[in-house]
């Protein structure tokens, strides 16, 4: 097809400042959209390298990135999962920046500009984070996604990672090379929220996340895509297995393991209310009683408690107060 593995190193000797990683998986629909954001960058001084990750759609991707042969790096390898693909597009990679971007996903023209001249100006950050735009047939309002709360900080010690003080998202994320190769790159074990775990080692022990807080990337929706594919529990279980990995993986101090512990365990009881809520609308009170008493150990609220003693006493009429309250 005139795209291969030769044609990076014929095109350009000298080696590029970012490394721009695309894994691609039955994504031929929509990577012409992603590509072009790319080649449409005020920043150039980039390598682009698209990992087909064992996608069933193989012909019609070649099809697809014909038009671009001699612009970028073409790699196929069985299916392993993002994970997998983005590691091996880093092993390859030459620049000192990596760049991901998820095949459906879009860049606005600023995007790498903006990334590479915060981490020029922030030596300290291991990466830079933007904010992103969601937008496709699948997108919820609102459509703006802000990864930092509204205060002034902007960069984000490992410990504030801990606390989940900012979000990521790859294709918002720019990081430098050598912190990637350093954290171990992405656990390739983990199919959905490689992102968090990866963010997090990847400031340890003392980098730093910055973030640009501006919206400089479009992130699509659509009904094969992880966010519209996970439930709200599915994804918030998923953050706290991550910070369990993180306890796991890393050699943290006695004042980090105790700020870990407590964000696992304010996530255990969030999802303790969840399964509350959907008990209490299948008419199971005695569970939902007993999901609310679990996350009160955690919320400590003389109102939770109050809502226990309802569901055994009073289980209907309590149960329909609790699910109005829920909704609003």
């Amino acid at each position: 097809m005139g795209i291969g593995e030769q044609n990076l190193a014929s095109t350009r000797l000298s080696a590029p400042r970012v490394s721009v990683i695309i894994p691609a998986y039955n994504a031929s629909r929509y990577i012409p959209e992603a590509l072009d954001s790319v080649f449409a960058q005020s920043f150039q001084d980039l390598e682009v390298i698209v990992v087909n990750d064992g996608s069933s759609d193989t012909p019609q991707l070649q099809a697809a990135l014909r038009p671009y042969a001699g612009r970028l790096f073409y790699i196929e390898q069985p299916n392993r999962g993002v994970s997998a693909a983005r590691n091996f597009a880093i092993q390859r990679a030459r620049g000192d920046l990596l760049a991901f971007l998820d095949a459906d996903d879009v860049w606005l023209p600023q995007y790498l500009e903006v990334q590479v001249n915060f981490l020029n100006e922030h030596p300290g950050a291991v990466a830079a984070v933007s904010d992103v735009l969601r937008f496709g047939e699948s997108a919820p309002k609102p459509y703006e996604r802000r990864m930092l709360g509204s205060d002034n900080i902007n960069l984000l010690s490992f410990d504030d990672m801990l606390r989940r003080k900012g979000g990521q998202l790859p294709s918002a994320t720019v990081v430098r090379r050598a912190s990637a190769l350093a954290s171990g790159l992405f656990d390739e074990s983990l199919r959905v929220g490689e992102d968090i775990d990866f963010c997090i080692r990847v400031c340890f022990p003392e980098g730093t996340i910055g973030y640009t807080k501006q919206m400089l990337v479009k992130y699509r929706w659509h009904g094969a895509g992880a966010a519209t594919t996970l439930t709200p529990r599915q994804i918030k279980a998923n953050e706290a297995e991550c910070l369990r990995r993180a306890a796991r993986k890393l050699p943290l101090t006695p004042g980090q393991r105790s700020v870990l512990t407590k964000e696992v365990e304010a996530l255990e009881a969030e999802l303790a209310m969840m399964d509350a809520h959907e008990a209490l609308t299948r008419q199971e009170f005695d569970r939902a009683a007993s999901h609310l008493a679990e996350a009160n150990k955690y919320y400590r609220h003389p109102r939770i408690s109050l809502a226990v003693q309802g569901l055994k006493m009073f289980p209907g009429w309590t149960a329909r107060i609790l699910i109005g309250r829920m909704k609003r």
